[in-house]
């Protein structure tokens, strides 16, 4: 006899662990941009590119390879072979750990599939993840790709899409779970259209901050002794601004945007007080106010790689409760 709720709980799971993996994935993507690995390995092999040199001549002639690109030409023409080996490999980590949560979607899913545990209306929301996945697998590749042809370094945009498109999935996976374990719900609409906007600009905060580390704006100060430049990132002095690919202003921006993502999670937490949305709205408010204070610290380091990564995994984790506020104030989902 079938148990439907242990069926459930294997899926639930399954999906658990996927947020898991995709949460250390982007870690190990963090480490690789802020070493500046991302570059070391220059040819996108499904199969063989799973297989590392295996003695000092395989070695030699990868180390021959990544000599006839930009970063090594104009940026690491002194490298060692040692150094070499460091940032490959931490970017080899990155694609085998792609690689990994590939198969630990994929397997699972042909599994649960074949017993019968999917029904047809989730079947069709796990096939949109999958589907995200490579989409996911695909962008990273177009971010390296940008990197290899004359500039020495990978597209800001294309690696905030890259970034966008990994906290989308673990937003995903997070929503799909909610439904499946019947998370309570109530509906107010002024809670819920306050956590649209906050939903929308986190993910416009996300997107910056994929600017930030890919221009390395981090490693810029407007003004060291002066609080309001660096607090807020407000010069007054600028004549002009461009918040797409100047990257003092970038920063400027990413760091002025973070008080209006504050001010609008206090917003809801006044809203939401005494009613069913207090405690998220109660740790949104304590994620946020965390988040100013490691964007602070981390500017102020010069981009300490700890601290950096908790700032990127704290992001994640205020995603998916602001996702939690809307879909448990949302009528649609009744």
């Amino acid at each position: 006899m079938r148990d439907s709720k242990l069926e459930m709980i294997y899926i639930e799971r399954w999906l658990n662990l996927g947020i898991l993996l995709i949460l250390i994935m982007i870690t190990i993507g963090g480490i690789t941009r802020l070493t500046n690995s991302g570059l070391s390995m220059v040819d996108w092999k499904l199969i063989s590119g799973a297989i590392p040199p295996l003695d000092n001549q395989d070695w030699l002639d990868t180390f021959d390879k990544y000599k006839q690109f930009p970063e090594y030409k104009k940026i690491n023409k002194n490298m060692s072979l040692g150094e070499f080996k460091f940032i490959f490999w931490w970017e080899y980590l990155h694609r085998v750990w792609g690689r990994l949560i590939g198969l630990c979607f994929i397997l699972p899913y042909c599994f649960f599939l074949f017993k019968g545990y999917i029904s047809k209306k989730l079947n069709k929301k796990l096939i949109v993840l999958l589907l995200l996945g490579a989409l996911q697998a695909f962008f990273g590749w177009f971010m390296v790709k940008s990197g290899l042809v004359d500039v020495p370094d990978v597209s800001h945009f294309r690696l905030s899409l890259h970034l966008i498109t990994a906290f989308s999935i673990i937003g995903y996976i997070y929503w799909i779970l909610m439904e499946l374990k019947g998370v309570e719900k109530n509906f107010s609409k002024k809670i819920n259209r306050a956590s649209l906007i906050l939903l929308i600009f986190l993910l416009i905060q996300i997107c910056y901050g994929g600017f930030v580390a890919g221009l390395k704006a981090g490693y810029f100060m407007l003004d060291q002794n002066n609080f309001i430049k660096t607090i807020f990132g407000i010069d007054s002095t600028k004549k002009s601004i461009d918040i797409f690919n100047n990257a003092i202003d970038i920063q400027a921006f990413h760091r002025l945007f973070a008080w209006i993502v504050l001010i609008t999670s206090l917003y809801i937490y006044k809203i939401s007080r005494n009613t069913f949305a207090q405690n998220v709205s109660k740790r949104i408010l304590i994620l946020v106010s965390f988040q100013i204070l490691l964007g602070i610290i981390t500017i102020i380091s010069r981009v300490k790689i700890e601290i950096a990564l908790i700032h990127q995994i704290l992001a994640v984790l205020l995603l998916t409760q602001t996702l939690r506020i809307f879909f448990i104030s949302n009528k649609k989902f009744q």
